[in-house]
């Protein structure tokens, strides 16, 4: 059996993380997107209209519907 070379097969945390799907939790995407559910919460409570909703948080009405419809949910259940 050949020696494996682990000086070129080691990966870091992040790239592992990437690698089986997963985003790690400083990632600014991650943040990004945390933000604007805040974002849409905050505008729902101060009683905007979707439309309004998705234009201030700077996102699409659907996003906005599938937000709302997941703490719905998850507070149904």
């Amino acid at each position: 059996m050949a020696p494996v070379d682990t000086e070129h097969s080691e990966t870091s945390a992040v790239e592992n993380s990437i690698a089986v799907g997963m985003v790690p939790a400083h990632d600014s995407s991650v943040n990004a997107m945390r933000h604007k559910e805040e974002s849409v919460f905050r505008l729902k409570a101060e009683g905007k209209s979707m439309d309004c909703i998705a234009q201030e948080a700077g996102v699409s009405r659907s996003t906005v519907t599938r937000i709302l419809r997941y703490v719905e949910r998850a507070s149904a259940g």
